[in-house]
């Protein structure tokens, strides 16, 4: 009981405590408040302050003070409201005359005042066309208005003389006696000398950059004379930037020097077509030049020819093993030759270890080029790369080729499409060209290949020459694989195969030639085995190549030991070439390989001395004409009907 009663006591003082200290707070607040109204209230002057205030100013002071309307109204207001009536009699001011000499007294005097400049808000306005003062007489009409610079004839004339309105001035106040216009010669200004200050900071940074850009040009002179060592001169001799630029622009201008003989300055186009080149109407073919390099192709045989799919006149020609050769040389080489500059040197160089059996354009890339050696390698080499070693080889083993490849061919579509290589053994393998490390299939024939050729448009058969006298025809894929047909009559092995390359009105994709070394080449039907439609007989030494012509259905082109050109027109005769002729008259000249040019005017032939003739065949021999077609079906039935013996 007796805590409970001391708690109570303690909240009491502690509830007295707060309201004494709540009254202190709102006394303190009004003694605030009465002092802040006493501080904005102004305080009153007594007469005898103004007084004294206008004697120190000179002022006379008033003797009394007048009686002003107001106070005569209130009076009078006063008085009406203690009659309690209103006086509708007007109120009359009167003048007293010390009213009058008191105001007349009063006299007012001048005095200094304190001024202060603010500067203006800055306004600038540009020329839409320029930003600087143009030339005398030349600024378009308005001022040019930046802070105080104005136009001069927008104020009055300094000094009483004309006023120039070309002049571009800097207006000042009138005390800053310091200041001087722009125009002002020899003037010494604010303005002026920042002026000179900002001329002479210009001056010497251009100076400076002037200085920079010497040194750096002698610096440049300095690199591009500077004498390389021999060790950094062999490092940029060796270098793939280095070889790249050398071989573009030596071959640049290599063309140009061997085509400037070709170019007649002279020419007359009015004048009668000179005909000095046109083919005589007696000449059905003449060789036009040849190609031939003295240490990559000279005294090697020529193993291959093919032309570019992608661009006509490029030729490749695989060369075999040179006996006379350097030991740093490799065996094989493959050149690309240029028909546009048959005076230059090959466009691209390819080399392998192993001498080089069989090569060609892969017909769906136009930088990559295919080839088979003699040791059994596939080899791929890409232009783009600039080195002359294959990007790609197949290496040698049991699963791949082991001996010499002397067929290679890329067939199919341009989304499907694979390389076919068949070796010497009868190992025929298929691989994907940008894959060479293992054939995805591979096909026993056991036969000794030594060519190749696939019919028209038709990806699964193909036919094969070999060394034992015969040919054969291989089916690829189907329920039966291998070899399907057997084709004999040759006394020799054969040396080539070719299967009708020519579409038309008349399908003749069934028939293919053989060439031998019994001094024959026959033609065959892939329908019709195993003896041979025709045997064309003639020549007296073995016949190394045949090839249709690509354009007309009844012609090709054989070649043989002893360098005779032979062309068979089978629509003009059957039994004897329509024309023969001897490239060179060299002793022991064999003419090796020959192909024709897709436009089917040009051949290509490589001989066993490294060298490839370029033939051209007169158009009416070359091109056919239209009746040609109905002509050779006439012309195979008639050979069909001759003797057996005879074949």
């Amino acid at each position: 009981m007796a805590d409970r009663k001391a708690e109570l006591e303690k909240k009491k003082a502690k509830l007295e405590q707060m309201r004494i200290e709540k009254i202190k707070k709102q006394e303190l607040e009004k003694k605030k408040k009465e002092v802040s109204e006493s501080d904005s209230k102004p305080k009153g002057a007594s007469d005898d302050d103004i007084n004294a205030i206008l004697s120190g100013l000179g002022i006379p002071s008033t003797a009394s003070a007048t009686t002003s309307p107001r106070a005569e109204s209130e009076a009078s207001s006063e008085a009406r409201t203690e009659t309690g009536s209103v006086v509708n009699e007007p109120v009359m001011i009167e003048s007293t005359p010390s009213m009058i000499t008191s105001s007349k007294a009063i006299s007012l005097g001048f005095s200094k005042v304190a001024q202060t400049s603010i500067p203006p808000k800055e306004h600038i306005a540009y020329n839409k066309e320029t930003q600087t003062p143009t030339e005398h007489g030349d600024r378009e009409d308005g001022p040019f208005v930046y802070d105080t610079l104005q136009w001069e004839d927008e104020f009055h004339s300094t000094g009483g003389g004309p006023v120039d309105s070309r002049r571009l001035v800097y207006a000042l106040t009138s005390d800053e006696e310091d200041s001087l216009s722009v125009d002002t010669p020899g003037g010494g200004g604010r303005v002026q000398r920042e002026v000179q200050a900002a001329s002479a900071l210009a001056a010497e940074d251009m100076a400076k950059v002037t200085r920079d850009e010497r040194a750096g040009e002698e610096q440049k002179k300095e690199a591009r004379i500077r004498i390389l060592t021999e060790q950094e001169r062999e490092e940029l001799e060796m270098s793939e930037g280095f070889q790249l630029f050398l071989s573009r622009t030596s071959r640049v201008v290599e063309r140009t020097v061997t085509t400037r003989d070709a170019l007649d300055s002279f020419i007359d186009y009015r004048a009668d077509a000179d005909k000095k080149d046109a083919f005589d109407s007696k000449e059905a073919v003449r060789v036009t030049h040849k190609f031939v390099e003295e240490r990559w192709s000279l005294g090697r045989i020529v193993a291959s020819l093919d032309w570019s799919p992608f661009h006509p006149e490029l030729l490749l020609a695989g060369y075999g093993e040179n006996q006379q050769m350097a030991s740093s040389d490799p065996d094989g080489v493959a050149l690309v030759w240029n028909l546009n500059f048959p005076g230059a040197s090959p466009e691209f160089r390819l080399e392998e270890s192993s001498r080089i059996t069989s090569c060609c354009f892969v017909r769906f890339h136009p930088h990559l080029i295919v080839g088979g050696t003699y040791l059994g390698r596939i080899c791929l080499w890409d232009n783009r790369v600039n080195k002359h070693t294959p990007v790609q080889r197949t290496t040698i083993s049991s699963n791949a080729h082991t001996y010499p490849v002397f067929c290679a061919q890329v067939v199919g579509t341009q989304n499907a499409h694979n390389l076919i290589s068949i070796s010497d053994d009868g190992r025929m393998c298929t691989w994907t060209v940008d894959m060479l490390a293992k054939p995805i299939e591979t096909l026993e024939l056991q036969k000794p290949v030594k060519s190749m050729s696939l019919p028209l448009n038709d990806y699964n058969q193909l036919v094969v020459g070999a060394d034992d006298n015969r040919a054969y025809l291989v089916h690829r894929h189907g329920s039966k694989t291998g070899v399907q047909s057997t084709f004999e009559s040759h006394t020799g092995p054969v040396t080539s195969v070719h299967c009708h390359p020519v579409s038309g009105p008349v399908d003749f994709s069934n028939l293919f030639l053989t060439s031998s070394f019994d001094y024959t080449v026959k033609l065959w039907s892939v329908k019709e085995p195993p003896k041979p439609v025709y045997t064309f007989e003639g020549n007296i030494d073995y016949i190394l190549d045949a090839q249709w012509s690509p354009v007309h259905p009844a012609l090709f082109a054989a070649v043989d030991l002893q360098g005779r050109f032979d062309l068979w027109n089978l629509n003009n005769d059957t039994e004897m070439p329509t024309a023969t002729t001897w490239l060179e008259k060299q002793a022991n000249l064999a003419l090796k390989r020959v192909r024709w040019m897709p436009s089917g005017n040009t051949v290509a032939i490589g001989d066993n001395k490294g060298q490839v003739h370029i033939v051209d065949i007169n158009e009416h021999l070359s091109q056919p004409r239209g009746d040609e077609w109905n002509k050779f079906v006439q012309t195979v039935q008639k050979m069909k009907t001759t003797p057996s013996w005879l074949n």
